[in-house]
């Protein structure tokens, strides 16, 4: 029995430190002076994570040059809303799910995996941002937890922002129900 117990709290500690190792290292540094810069498609990250049919595309399939566009930046509730987008617009969108603050290992166990069975029928392309490349290239420092970000991506390839937004507080772990969501969809259309 001792020994089993030995074992036991060896292989929680070998695994406790083996998480510590491989997670990658936070490069938030607080005392960095926030740069302003014009928002444009050559500021966005080049190769990135597409949830679905497509795992790994290069900036040129989604952003080409001369395309019209709209980027949607998802917080944690409205990942859950915006997965019927495609049913209420047939405008060119691209999603952008902001998992940045996310804990490494939460990320590695159950969002990709959640995020693969949300949006598996989704038309719309939907952006993993685990590392934060999106939401730093459009200037994003807001993680409020039922906030969206709309921006609009023109021909000359400068990027606007065009608003911000929220959905139900608690949608992702309460849930959220058909109508109020198909409310919320139809408002953000209409938007557009």
């Amino acid at each position: 029995m001792k020994n089993t117990l030995k074992i036991v709290f060896l292989g929680i500690i070998g695994f406790s430190f083996l998480v510590y190792l491989t997670a990658p290292k936070n490069v938030k540094n607080e005392n960095k002076v926030a740069v302003t810069y014009e928002l444009h498609t050559k500021n966005l990250p080049k190769i990135f994570d597409i949830v679905g049919n497509n795992p790994y595309a290069k900036y040129d399939t989604l952003f080409k040059n001369g395309e019209e566009k709209y980027i949607v930046v998802l917080n944690h509730d409205s990942l859950a809303v915006f997965k019927d987008l495609y049913k209420f617009t047939d405008k060119n969108v691209v999603l952008i799910a902001n998992i940045s603050n996310t804990p490494w290992l939460i990320k590695k166990i159950a969002v990709d995996g959640e995020l693969e069975n949300m949006y598996k029928e989704s038309k719309i392309p939907l952006i993993n941002d685990e590392n934060g490349n999106f939401i730093r290239s459009l200037n994003i420092n807001d993680n409020t937890q039922n906030a969206y970000f709309t921006y609009k991506i023109n021909i000359d390839g400068t990027i606007n922002y065009l608003n911000k937004g929220f959905v139900k507080l608690g949608a992702l772990e309460k849930g959220i129900s058909e109508q109020e969501s198909q409310k919320a969809l139809e408002s953000f259309s209409k938007a557009l």
